[in-house]
């Protein structure tokens, strides 16, 4: 959210304050006026212009009612003058009411900005989110609850300027005509039997709409969820041949969002039967009344022409409002559904006093560290207590499920231990600024995240403008991607497609790795991080990172037990506890959990220098 923060005031963009934000809350209006607050002022202004524009506008029955009652009466003969003078300016300013549309631009750029806000706020609460939520939800579902909600916001937005106001315009209209108009005050209770009486039908037919609509957001979400994976994961469908089965999954997911529509279809439209028929009623009952009131000289001609105009105006302006219902329980439902990530609490990495990290940190240390993920009874870190000098390369390794990944999970505080702490210097990590603390690492990871960028930015990332040509071009020579870069038509400038797909494993490494080079980091975490190099790749790289990181912090985290020759310190992990710590050669010759893992790997190989060792 960098950027956003810093085009802020150019963009128009004020984002909610997340310390407001209704956490907890289920309820629609309270989580819509979150998003709106930061703009009430300019909604105010505009909607009080849009009240008096369409009341005005409404009042169009009642200036054919007054004309005809002045015709009737022979009035408008003898005033010729007057009668013009005051249809023209009636007119003139009805004519005004109508241009004045265009000024409602400035409310459109409004609504913009708010829409945006939404997607940027919900995308900054996402990436406050722990990493254990991310993990268990789809990306396609994610990106598809700010997709819905965004869209939702602005139909109900939509709603509300072109739909509810003139409807409330429409009111005081009818209620402004009845008072000027020959006609019995007891009309306006008519109407109001009318509103209540549609609006009431409506809310009864359209109870199950909301259940009905979330039912279908669900499926569709699930569907999205899915097509995103596999189109992530293109290389895997089309090499396993997952055409039928892919199909066949799409099929099963678009009939469950089908039939979920389908019965949404039909709720709508046993509504609409029922209000059509209630609005039969209404305008016949005006119709006898009226035409009751001119045989029998209680209504004149111009107020049974105003009260008969009103009430069809109402009447369609009441089916667009109920048939506006139907969208805006859509919309809700969809906002409802952003709501369900934004009640989920952010997960809070730094606590106070938060202090900078110290430029010439010594040492960092793992005191009786446990920790366990949600859901799972074993730990994945029991009682660890490790301590890593500035400076060290350590070697982490262990069967899959040790606790390797947890305790760098945990360094790079993407997670809080269950008890113990991580601290630098003796400093909590927790009380160190994340930002201050992530500066001052580099992590290249066995999965390298690559963006549909080119291969200049997915290296320099946030640095694109930081980072010298000298340093990017000697990264590129440390991580043997130069000659690969020369041999594309677009050199560096080419995009290496969604997640790095038109580049090889190897390749997406390289980037990795040179992305870490860049970064002049002093701490680098390996995740496995060459074990798609073929060897005489790797060990290229191995001696330009010895090279490049010398006196750097080194991590490096593998499974194939050749790379960590050279630390100096290997770390066995076994069950969450660290089970055996020592040099190479040290480990080797206590033909402990080491030596076992070395055996099964090398085939009971030793060189000459393990040998000497033992």
């Amino acid at each position: 959210m960098k950027n956003c923060t810093a085009d802020r005031g150019a963009s128009g963009f004020i984002l909610p304050d997340a310390d407001k934000m209704p956490i907890g809350s289920h309820s629609l209006a309270r989580w819509l006026w979150f998003f709106l607050e930061p703009y009430k002022k300019v909604i105010a202004a505009y909607t009080a212009f849009r009240l008096l524009r369409f009341t005005y506008l409404a009042t169009l029955p009642l200036a054919i009612g007054k004309t005809i009652d002045a015709f009737e009466t022979g009035w408008a003969f003898g005033h010729a003058r007057e009668i013009t003078i005051l249809l023209s300016i009636y007119f003139a300013i009805y004519a005004f009411f109508l241009l004045t549309i265009s000024v409602f631009y400035g409310e459109s750029a409004t609504e913009d900005r708010i829409i945006r806000g939404l997607t940027l706020f919900s995308v900054k609460h996402m990436n406050g989110l722990s990493l254990h939520w991310h993990e268990t939800q789809g990306s396609g579902g994610k990106l598809q609850r700010i997709m819905t909600a965004r869209g939702s916001l602005k139909q109900l937005y939509r709603l509300y300027k072109w739909y509810l106001v003139p409807f409330i315009s429409a009111l005081i209209g009818i209620v402004i005509s009845i008072f000027m108009i020959n006609a019995p005050f007891w009309f306006i209770f008519l109407y109001a039997g009318f509103v209540i009486n549609f609006f009431a039908a409506a809310w009864i037919l359209a109870r199950r709409l909301p259940e009905l609509h979330d039912k279908h957001n669900y499926a569709l979400e699930g569907l999205l969820a899915g097509v995103y994976e596999f189109v992530s994961a293109i290389r895997t469908v089309k090499a396993f041949d997952m055409r039928g089965y892919i199909e066949t999954r799409a099929l099963h997911m678009e009939g469950r969002g089908h039939a979920a529509m389908r019965d949404v279809f039909r709720a709508v439209f046993t509504k609409w039967t029922v209000l059509n028929g209630v609005a039969v009623f209404w305008l016949g009952l005006f119709a006898i009344l009226c035409l009751n009131g001119i045989f029998n000289g209680w209504i004149s001609s111009g107020a049974f022409a105003t009260c008969f105009f009103l009430a069809h105006s109402l009447w369609k302006i009441l089916e667009e409002l109920v048939y506006m219902q139907d969208e805006a329980i859509e919309a809700c439902a969809g906002l409802l559904r952003l709501t369900e990530t934004l009640n989920q609490k952010p997960q809070i990495l730094d606590l106070s006093p938060v202090r900078p990290l110290d430029p010439g940190w010594k040492n960092i240390a793992f005191d009786k560290v446990c920790f366990s993920y949600e859901g799972q009874a074993r730990c994945a870190l029991d009682n660890f207590s490790l301590s890593i000098r500035r400076g060290e390369k350590i070697a982490l390794v262990g069967k899959s499920g040790a606790g390797k990944s947890t305790m760098v999970k945990l360094l790079l505080k993407q997670m809080w231990p269950v008890s113990g702490k991580v601290s630098v210097d003796g400093t909590d990590l927790r009380n160190i600024g994340i930002s201050d603390w992530l500066s001052d690492i580099s992590y290249v990871p066995q999965d390298v995240d690559l963006f549909n960028m080119s291969i200049r930015e997915n290296i320099l990332l946030d640095r694109l403008d930081e980072t010298g040509e000298k340093a990017y071009l000697a990264a590129l020579e440390q991580s043997a991607l130069r000659d690969f870069i020369d041999s594309l038509p677009d050199g560096d400038a080419t995009l290496v497609g969604e997640r790095g797909m038109r580049l090889s494993g190897g390749q997406r490494q390289r980037l990795g790795i040179a992305r870490a080079l860049v970064r002049g980091a002093n701490i680098i975490v390996f995740d496995e991080a060459t074990s798609s190099l073929d060897s005489l790749s790797e060990d290229a790289i191995r001696q330009a990172i010895e090279k490049s990181f010398s006196g750097k912090t080194l991590i490096l985290i593998a499974h194939r037990l050749s790379t960590v020759r050279r630390a100096d310190r290997v770390l066995v992990l076994d069950d969450g506890r660290l089970a055996e710590q020592g040099r190479f050669d040290e480990l080797i010759s206590q033909n402990g959990i080491f030596a076992k893992l070395w055996d099964l790997q090398s085939g009971h190989y030793l060189d000459d220098d393990v040998r000497k060792a033992q």
